[in-house]
């Protein structure tokens, strides 16, 4: 964390799978000075049924969490989160999410992400954040959202997200869709997975998981990544994947925008 003290974030997002359910490491978010906001991810829910373990992170997170939720940060960028502990394939909500949240269905899903867009102001950008991506993206190994661990191959994104967008831009511009989830590294000595895609409606998809998220350089020095994204008058102008030495520098960079 000492990294984005110095590399300076305006906003860090944090898109899930941040451990498995364990409140000691959702503390140390709380840590950081940067405005920051997460939406949690599959493995973060815990093997907790009653949706306790998910609950208590939700505590300790506070104002930084989002699910079905908008957030509108310094009047600059409109944050929008879709369904939370997300693990893909379609729609499923796992008997930890229920515990929380009750039994929502698809459609509910749906139209509660396009209701929370019906706030978004107009006049900023708008980021849609979510563990896994949409449905719609592609059906191969290496898509954005393809299923990679085992035949078939098959599209892995969630279909209540992609309904929404679908929605969502009929109304306004959607500019980036943020997400995780999907390895870029593949399964099956398969290669690397497309981590960046825009469709006709000019919205961005952008896959942020790349695992692991620490390596050591040839000199044995350790550099960590982030995912990158900088707007300038209100217009997407930067896209992509850096890692960065512990003093800050940016070692290796993978632009994709």
């Amino acid at each position: 964390m000492k990294v984005l003290s110095i590399i300076k974030p305006n906003i860090v997002l944090f898109v899930g799978d941040i451990s498995d359910g364990s409140v000691k490491i959702i503390k140390k978010i709380n840590e950081i000075k940067i405005p920051t906001f997460v939406i949690l991810g599959n493995h973060d829910r815990g093997k907790d049924s009653t949706g306790e373990t998910l609950s208590k992170q939700i505590r300790v997170l506070g104002e930084k969490y989002c699910a079905w939720d908008l957030k509108v940060f310094n009047n600059q960028i409109n944050l929008l989160s879709a369904r939370p502990c997300s693990s893909g394939g379609g729609y499923y909500l796992s008997k930890e999410v229920k515990g929380v949240y009750g039994p929502i269905t698809e459609n509910d899903s749906i139209n509660k992400i396009i209701k929370c867009s019906e706030e978004t102001v107009e006049e900023i950008p708008l980021i849609i954040m979510s563990h896994a991506g949409p449905s719609g993206l592609g059906s191969e190994p290496k898509s954005i959202c393809g299923k990679d661990w085992k035949l078939p191959s098959l599209d892995w994104g969630d279909r209540d997200l992609s309904a929404a967008i679908s929605q969502i831009q009929k109304r306004r511009k959607v500019d980036l869709v943020i997400f995780g989830h999907m390895h870029n590294r593949l399964k099956r000595n398969l290669g690397l997975r497309e981590m960046f895609k825009i469709d006709s409606e000019g919205t961005i998809y952008f896959n942020t998981a790349v695992v692991p998220r620490y390596k050591t350089d040839e000199d044995g020095k350790l550099l960590i990544n982030f995912s990158w994204i900088e707007f300038e008058n209100k217009e997407l102008r930067h896209v992509s994947h850096r890692w960065y030495s512990e003093s800050g520098e940016i070692r290796e960079e993978d632009k994709f925008f």
